[in-house]
């Protein structure tokens, strides 16, 4: 349906693109993203097994735990609003019961606050970071870690000194624009978080309740913006690396620059703000891109759907199924209930009380 090229007679199609494509790029970013993260969880759990007391493990330790506070976060907010937008753009039909998008969505919502409230779990990758602020600041340490999703902020300064380069939509489709873009971002909401923890402690407030009064607008979205960055870095990684097959890269690489320019439109403020952009056409430039890799990606929709969802019977959604027989499914499903052709058992409550049939007429 949101392939049909004759738009003028579909004129809601370029809209209804925009609204589910996105979370279809986003399904392959957090895909990768949660598989190579398992993949360090399982050298830091072998480490332990082999009784690793290297300063290496501890760090990597805390890296893990910096990071999955804030990809938990993410993974459950994009899921909560990815489906509460596939049940709005099927209208009528999402709300039905038997297509079982309420379901999904019953099930998705206690991923948002259990282990830990999302919010609350946030805080901990903001501390982490700061933590390595302060120790560059302090100390001298160099910023470094074992997965080195903290390495760029070494370059602190200068990666604060750039400002946005691109000259026209079609640089913008490259990921490697938003994932500086995002460098710049999180530097930025790194420093003005410190100043922002810093000014709370200078006015008396104990460490505690400064880190809890800088939590909106600063390290709240200073966690946000870090892992967005470390999943956006770790899906173009591996869509420009050479073992990922060439006849794959070209649709990987689209669904990388889609998902990056997405979830950085959500900060078009802040790159604003703090200077990144300038001017109407960074913003323009990035509309128009994440536009056009959604038309350019509606052909590819239903491959891309069919490689990842469950089987049908797993699935057990009509609306859902891989054969698109939409209202086939529908009435089948319908007519598989129990006692469908049957009167109801109350339907008598509904006939009890009316007039007799012909009872109105004059009897003059």
């Amino acid at each position: 349906m949101y392939s049909i090229v004759q738009l003028t007679r579909y004129p809601f199609v370029w809209l209804q693109q925009w609204r589910l494509i996105p979370y279809l790029a986003a399904v392959y970013a957090l895909d990768y993203f949660s598989k190579s993260i398992f993949g360090n969880f399982v050298e830091f759990q072998i480490g332990m097994m082999m009784k690793d007391n290297s300063d290496r493990q501890a760090e990597l330790g805390r890296e893990i735990h910096a990071i999955s506070c804030s990809s938990k976060p993410l993974g459950s907010w994009t899921a909560q609003r990815g489906i509460q937008e596939c049940r709005e753009a099927c209208g009528g039909h999402g709300y039905l019961a038997m297509n079982r998008l309420g379901s999904i969505r019953d099930d998705n919502d206690p991923n948002c606050t259990y282990e830990g409230d999302n919010n609350v779990l946030l805080q901990q990758t903001s501390n982490y970071l700061l933590s390595q602020l302060h120790a560059k600041q302090q100390d001298g340490v160099r910023i470094e870690s074992p997965l080195e999703s903290v390495n760029f902020l070494e370059d602190f300064d200068s990666i604060l000194g750039t400002r946005f380069t691109a000259t026209s939509v079609e640089e913008c489709m490259d990921s490697a624009v938003p994932l500086a873009a995002y460098k710049w971002l999180v530097c930025f909401l790194l420093r003005e978080s410190e100043r922002r923890v810093a000014k709370e402690k200078a006015s008396g407030k104990a460490d505690f309740e400064a880190r809890n009064n800088s939590q909106v607008f600063y390290c709240r979205s200073l966690s946000i913006v870090y892992i967005e960055h470390t999943v956006v870095q770790r899906f173009h990684d591996q869509t420009h690396d050479e073992d990922t097959p060439a006849g794959l890269r070209p649709v990987l690489k689209q669904l990388c620059a889609l998902y990056s320019l997405w979830t950085l439109s959500n900060h078009m403020a802040t790159l604003y703000q703090g200077g990144y952009f300038s001017g109407w056409e960074p913003a323009d430039w990035i509309q128009q891109a994440i536009l056009t890799l959604c038309s350019q990606l509606k052909d590819e929709a239903i491959a891309l759907v069919d490689a990842v969802a469950p089987p049908d019977f797993i699935l057990n959604s009509p609306i859902g199924n891989a054969d698109g027989e939409l209202y086939k499914n529908l009435w089948s499903t319908v007519m598989q209930g129990n006692k469908v052709l049957e009167r109801p058992s109350w339907w008598a409550e509904f006939t009890s009380d009316k007039p007799v049939v012909g009872s109105l007429r004059p009897k003059l």
